[in-house]
C-alpha cells in the first residue's frame, strides 16, 4: 500500500502512473511493453521516452525493482526454492533473477535469505 501511495504523490504523468499501477498489480505475469502500450492506448518509442524522462528508469529496471522488492518478502518469510521465488514473481530464469537481485541488493537472494 505504501508503494501505491508514493507512486500517486509523485506528479508522474497519466501514462507513467498508469503503466506503474499496471505493473505492480501485474508483476508476477509476463509483462512486455508491447502487451503494457497495448494496455494504456499509446506507441511503445513515445511510453519509453515518457517512462525514462520522469522516473530516471527504464520501464525493464522499473519492473525488476517491483518484482526483487516483492521476491524479498518471500525470501525471508517462506521455504520456497529460489527457483520457485525467481517464478512467483514473474521471472521465467533463475540466472536472470539472481543477476537483477544482485543488481539492485547488492547481494544475492541466497546470502540476502541467509542474513536475516
Amino acid at each position: 500500500m505504501g508503494r501505491r501511495k508514493a507512486m500517486d504523490e509523485v506528479p508522474f504523468s497519466f501514462h507513467v502512473r498508469r503503466a506503474m499501477h499496471y505493473t505492480v498489480k501485474h508483476y508476477k505475469e509476463p509483462l512486455t511493453l508491447d502487451k503494457l502500450t497495448q494496455y494504456l492506448g499509446i506507441n511503445k518509442c513515445y511510453f519509453c521516452d515518457l517512462f525514462k524522462k520522469e522516473t530516471k528508469k527504464t520501464y525493464s529496471q522499473f519492473l525488476n525493482e517491483v518484482r526483487v522488492e516483492n521476491s524479498k518478502r518471500l525470501l525471508l518469510h517462506t521455504n520456497l526454492s529460489i527457483l520457485e521465488i525467481a517464478l512467483s514473481v514473474g521471472y521465467n530464469n533463475q540466472n536472470y533473477y539472481n543477476m537483477s537481485f544482485k543488481k539492485l541488493t547488492g547481494t544475492t537472494p541466497l546470502k540476502y535469505r541467509n542474513r536475516a
